[in-house]
């Protein structure tokens, strides 16, 4: 059996941006992924607030992706195809572009060079899905500015992924932020990525 990790955010876990909580289980993109494959095994790791590769110290938890990413990794070896779906929180949080977008590099590094530890483990493919941007609401950390440069991060990601030979997806090319939060997905809109991502995965798994 083939097998995928989704590693993301709250996007990933399926945060309602009413604030009600978790999105139903089929509503949940690695789910409505997880339905169109047939003989695939996708593993769903999305936390809430998780950055590409800083720390947040005032968090429940360890947020650094980059911190977390090995052990995900490496539990769930063999992987065939590595989703990292992060980003978001870096813009919404204020962090640069640049180390955000070095943070999502190194993410791409880890799984590249992760020793697998494993007889005959294939090294996992990687699939950078990026966030779509904010749309403003009523959160004061959502300006303007936020909206614009979350518009320049998916831009500037789409020609690093290139530079270094990793495949992307554009979320908001099927999906939009709810604008009651102006981060998150409903769940039109997180099902509609699911199936998105649903043709690209087969393809890269064939």
């Amino acid at each position: 059996m083939r097998s995928v990790l989704c590693f993301g955010d709250s996007l990933t876990w399926g945060s309602r941006p009413d604030g009600g909580g978790r999105h139903a289980f089929g509503d949940r993109w690695p789910n409505v992924l997880a339905a169109g494959l047939d003989g695939v095994e996708v593993i769903a790791d999305g936390l809430r607030g998780r950055t590409t590769a800083m720390d947040q110290h005032a968090s429940p938890g360890n947020m650094n992706g980059a911190a977390l990413l090995p052990s995900a990794v490496h539990a769930h070896v063999p992987l065939d195809l590595v989703i990292i779906a992060l980003g978001a929180n870096d813009i919404y949080w204020g962090y640069s572009l640049q180390r955000a977008l070095r943070g999502l590099e190194h993410l791409v590094e880890i799984v590249r060079t992760h020793p697998m530890r494993m007889p005959d483990a294939p090294r996992p493919q990687v699939l950078l899905v990026l966030p779509q941007p904010l749309v403003a609401c009523d959160d004061p950390l959502v300006t303007e500015a936020q909206i614009t440069r979350s518009h320049d991060f998916v831009t500037l990601a789409k020609a690093r992924a290139d530079h270094i030979g990793v495949r992307w997806f554009d979320s908001g090319s099927v999906a939009q932020s709810s604008p009651q939060d102006g981060i998150h997905l409903d769940a039109a809109n997180t099902r509609a990525l699911g199936r998105a991502l649903t043709d690209i995965v087969k393809e890269m798994l064939d």
